[in-house]
């Protein structure tokens, strides 16, 4: 069984290999061109993302995103990010996913051309200062005034100063989040919240900056740093290939699966998207539960299986639309925007 595979990095246009020839072989990278998209790729073993452990996969992404901001370093900020751990079988594979999504692509390219990524993240400088400041609210001293003078452990009056203690965090994490974000959206077209690590963390943001308000962005952070008296440290990263916008993903659909799919909808065949909606507003007339009732016993709700059906036979409408000479072969290769 052949192990080998292709790992893909991300896209670009296919001028900038040109401009990162050396950096791609400096970097062990290369790139695989389809009329004038660039794939950067490298040869690799062909491991499912599953199967590999946590420090494997911190490793992958290390690497993943290193060589993605070479790129954009080495003179092509046009760059748009694979989804971490993307590998396919061949060349081949990887020109379909390009056929696939060309018109994604393209629009990608004109949309980032002007802006680029910077994440902030805020954490307190001293955490244990903000504990005890709302721990001497009037409120809560007096709770814990009241519970010192019970002679003997109140288990349900503990943990309900310890509650309004967090509640009182988040409430100030919640704040001090909308006023940052609120201050720097002006320069910026886009943000996306991530997860914050903890409660140490009001905020954790990525945000699509327009790269002509790049200075006015770094100065507003500078301006709330002055604001919030360094009881905030900001942690700026970027510019950054737009991970948290524009990473592409690539989904494996096989012939049955795009039988099955008509199936469902009652058709053989299909011209158009029109001839889909029609066929998809056919079949949900009959499943959907304001109609039928209630969800059949076996747990399979039809109409969810319809809206299935009609998505994935609309990105295969894509596919016959952009490279008709790949619906013959497998694997069909479904291109978009990672949510």
């Amino acid at each position: 069984m052949n192990n080998q595979g292709i790992y893909i990095y991300g896209f670009v246009p296919g001028d900038c290999s040109v401009i990162l020839k050396n950096i791609l072989l400096e970097s062990g990278i290369y790139s695989i061109e389809y009329q004038n998209i660039s794939a950067i790729v490298s040869d690799t073993k062909n491991d499912k993302l599953e199967y590999l452990d946590r420090e494997a996969l911190a490793h992958l992404l290390v690497n993943h995103q290193q060589k993605l901001e070479k790129v954009m370093s080495g003179g092509c900020s046009k760059i748009i990010p694979m989804q971490l751990g993307t590998i396919v079988s061949s060349g081949n594979d990887v020109i379909k996913i390009i056929k696939n999504g060309n018109d994604i692509l393209n629009a990608t390219f004109q949309v980032i051309e002007n802006v680029e990524e910077i994440d902030v993240v805020a954490v307190w400088n001293n955490f244990s200062d903000l504990i005890k400041s709302i721990s001497d609210l009037p409120q809560i001293k007096l709770m814990r005034e009241e519970l010192d003078k019970k002679t003997s452990f109140d288990q349900a009056d503990s943990i309900a100063v310890g509650k309004l203690i967090k509640e009182k965090i988040d409430s100030k994490n919640n704040k001090v989040n909308a006023d940052i974000v609120a201050a720097l959206m002006p320069f910026c077209l886009e943000s996306k919240k991530h997860e914050a690590m903890n409660d140490e963390m009001p905020l954790n943001y990525a945000f699509l900056v327009k790269k002509e308000n790049s200075n006015s962005f770094m100065d507003m952070i500078d301006q709330l740093d002055v604001k919030y008296d360094e009881k905030l440290n900001f942690k700026i990263v970027g510019p950054l290939p737009c991970y948290s916008f524009y990473t592409i993903e690539s989904k494996v659909i096989m012939k049955d699966d795009i039988e099955n799919a008509k199936k469902i909808l009652g058709i053989n065949t299909f011209n158009s998207d029109s001839d889909l909606k029609k066929a998809y507003r056919n079949k949900a007339s009959l499943t959907h539960p304001d109609k039928t009732g209630e969800i059949q016993k076996d747990g399979t709700d039809s109409f969810i299986e319809t809206n299935k059906a009609y998505k994935l036979l609309l990105d295969y409408s894509s596919i016959i639309r952009q490279s008709p000479e790949n619906v013959s072969k497998e694997p069909l290769y479904i291109v978009k925007i990672k949510n």
